[in-house]
């Protein structure tokens, strides 16, 4: 059982890390506690708020199951098809606690809707609560009962796709990145791209309510950029587990730096187009806006090298770092030069940090 769950759970929560490292920003960076507050007593006191609540964790768990589903057909899974020895009440419940862990985001927020109800006195208004989380259990036991009752015998197959694109497929090594990105980490993408642009709209509908200067916008859309990191860290696991042989090739440290700048120029582009469009801003305070954010995120970036990929070890200097940005902004340190400093910085740092 602690093999299935190490081989299964842990691998669908390493290999969304990025997701849910761009939900979490947006859930504890966007929202704050009384928005918190309110979402969870409008879902349980809303007309629809249950049903909302439901198809929300129905999505989930149906993202839970295709995982489950297309892991299980691999070649190194073979060994979860040895589970039909067992009895079926012990596969059973089992597969319940397999299921329980696929669940651990909508079981702890679940937690919170207990806290919230009981504060607020509407604790009769959570019982739909129980039988939804009976269901997604179930439902991904089924789907694992399902999977080792059907093996499926893994054979490689070529794609005789029905059109095939006149035009040859693009020789670049940023192409490669970005289209191994939106195949692979699409749910990443569209969350972190989601939130950064909620961040990016909403700076700039509170920047047109008054008469402010640069420095509002300057920090809400540094939140916006950093709201990017999810998206960066997967592309440092594309370098780094993927793309293994990019760096053995006989490529200088420059042009590799222009490669990571190249990127996340190209990420960051939604958002700022975003606070182009909604917000009273000129061109050249665009630019300070984007150059600045360009520098933060590929900053941030570099730190994913220096430590190895681990997040934790990276959230302090995120943390403090955005911290020691603010309190520049609102001294009044001209962006451009914010920005300068900081991709020259990151410039001459990166052949320390970026390990071959």
């Amino acid at each position: 059982m602690k093999t299935l769950m190490l081989s299964t759970v842990s691998a669908f929560f390493r290999q969304r890390a990025g997701m849910f490292f761009v939900f979490l920003g947006i859930l504890f960076g966007f929202l704050s506690g009384a928005e918190h507050h309110a979402f969870a007593v409008f879902f349980l006191t809303g007309s629809y708020g249950m049903a909302y609540l439901f198809g929300i964790w129905l999505a989930y768990t149906i993202l839970c199951a295709q995982f489950l589903i297309q892991t299980w057909k691999l070649p190194t899974y073979t060994f979860v098809y040895n589970a039909r020895i067992w009895p079926a009440e012990i596969r059973l419940i089992r597969f319940a606690l397999l299921a329980l862990g696929f669940l651990q985001p909508i079981l702890f927020y679940g937690i919170y809707l207990i806290s919230i109800s009981v504060q607020d006195k509407i604790l009769s208004r959570l019982w739909p609560v129980i039988p939804f989380y009976l269901f997604f259990i179930f439902s991904i036991a089924f789907i694992a009962e399902w999977r080792v009752r059907n093996p499926v015998l893994y054979v490689a197959k070529t794609n005789n796709s029905f059109f095939k694109s006149p035009f040859p497929r693009p020789v670049s090594w940023l192409y490669w990145a970005i289209e191994w990105m939106f195949r692979e980490k699409g749910i990443t993408m569209l969350a972190g791209k989601l939130g950064a642009v909620l961040v990016s709209v909403g700076t700039m509908l509170y920047y047109s309510t008054d008469n402010y200067d640069i420095r509002l916008p300057a920090v809400g859309l540094s939140l916006a950029y950093m709201l990017n990191l999810g998206i960066s860290y997967e592309f440092f696991k594309w370098e780094s587990q993927v793309w293994l042989w990019g760096r053995s090739m006989p490529v200088s440290n420059a042009r590799r730096f222009l490669r990571i700048l190249a990127f996340h120029a190209i990420i960051i582009l939604p958002e700022t187009l975003a606070a182009m469009r909604n917000g009273p801003l000129n061109f050249v305070e665009i630019i300070q806006l984007y150059l600045l954010g360009l520098a933060l995120i590929t900053l941030s970036h570099l730190f994913f090298y220096r430590k190895n990929g681990i997040q934790e070890d990276s959230m302090g200097a995120y943390l403090f770092g955005f911290i020691g940005l603010t309190l520049l902004i609102l001294y009044k340190i001209p962006l451009l030069m914010i920005a300068g400093a900081a991709i020259v910085f990151s410039f001459f740092v990166f052949p320390k940090w970026y390990k071959v």
